[in-house]
């Protein structure tokens, strides 16, 4: 697979290349989009980074820990896109529209193929793997690309947020990490600052109580919980910690001014009953417009701008008839 990759990636050589993730960036999307940057410039283009709508603040800090410098487009012309850990256009914002008539589309991601990977003229997705760092990882090892320990470090970063600090970690999280560590990476202190993070953050901690205030909560399946609430930002965060809460499918709603996102969690419960975050996100984007993509246990759908007391309304009852029927099921 990797190797049938790199072999086509040769189509790269002398061209600008435009990398780019979804909006709002998030550690795994920024370390992609390093090593995006660095195999290109190994097979001889000319590439650079935009990140719509910027990078997440935790990416943020874990650019500023590790002191990688990335190169970021100037407006210049490109002859090819490079995207990584985003399976349908909406998530690339307006970028899409400079990706969409490229003459040459490359995607990497670790979702449930979407609208890109329909019109991607070279792709690696793997719904099986946990992140999309992990993958890029191990396409750069193939090539003999070895990046400083600075960038592994960032690169483990990815690994470590996407899979919950290994939780939910597939076979090739645990070889890229492998790799990483043999290039120098400093695993702990990427794990300790996660983990300050997550205890100590003022905005998180105020945005979950926030989540908590205005929580809807829905019965079904007999034992399964399903809530739903709305932040103004961290709705994967937020819904994470409502997982952990005992929550079996949470829904967290955040509009970012112009755009509403859901991020959809569910429990190892849930799943076993046949409830997927998957499967919530696209019937959430088929009813009230936009589009959805994930994995089974964690998802986010895009939607149209609405008011945010009727995407509640509707998320719960998307949610509920989901699990009831699955829980028969249909």
């Amino acid at each position: 697979m990797f190797e049938e990759f790199l072999a086509e990636l040769t189509k790269l050589r002398g061209k600008s290349v435009l990398v780019t993730t979804h909006m709002n960036a998030d550690p795994d999307a920024v370390s992609s989009a390093l090593i995006a940057l660095r195999l290109s410039e190994l097979y001889g283009a000319k590439p650079c980074v935009t990140f719509p709508q910027g990078i997440s603040k935790l990416a943020r800090e874990m650019l500023d820990l590790t002191g990688v410098m990335l190169k970021y487009c100037n407006g210049t012309s490109t002859e090819a896109c490079f995207v990584v850990d985003a399976s349908n256009s909406v998530q690339l914002g307006e970028v899409w529209s400079t990706c969409s008539s490229v003459p040459l589309k490359v995607l990497v991601d670790h979702h449930l193929p979407g609208n890109i990977a329909e019109v991607a003229d070279l792709k690696l997705v793997d719904p099986t793997a946990s992140s999309a760092t992990e993958l890029m990882v191990m396409l750069a090892h193939k090539a003999d690309l070895r990046l400083s320990p600075q960038e592994a470090t960032l690169a483990s970063s990815g690994i470590y947020y996407d899979t919950r600090t290994f939780s939910y970690a597939s076979r090739y999280a645990f070889k890229a990490m492998s790799v990483l560590l043999d290039w120098g990476c400093d695993h702990k202190r990427v794990s300790k600052a996660l983990a300050v993070r997550k205890r100590g953050d003022l905005s998180l901690r105020m945005a979950v109580l926030k989540a908590l205030s205005r929580l809807k909560l829905e019965r079904a399946c007999e034992d399964l919980l399903i809530v739903t609430t709305h932040v103004g930002s961290f709705e994967s965060d937020v819904a994470n910690v409502l997982l952990s809460l005992g929550a079996d499918v949470a829904l967290v709603i955040s509009d970012k001014g112009g755009a509403l996102r859901v991020s959809v969690r569910t429990s190892d419960r849930a799943l076993s009953k046949g409830v997927r975050a998957y499967d919530i996100s696209l019937l959430l984007a088929e009813k009230l417009g936009g589009e959805g993509g994930g994995h089974e246990a964690a998802a986010m759908a895009h939607l149209k701008v609405m008011p945010l007391e009727v995407v509640v309304e509707e998320a719960a009852k998307v949610a509920y008839g989901r699990a009831s029927r699955a829980c028969s099921g249909r």
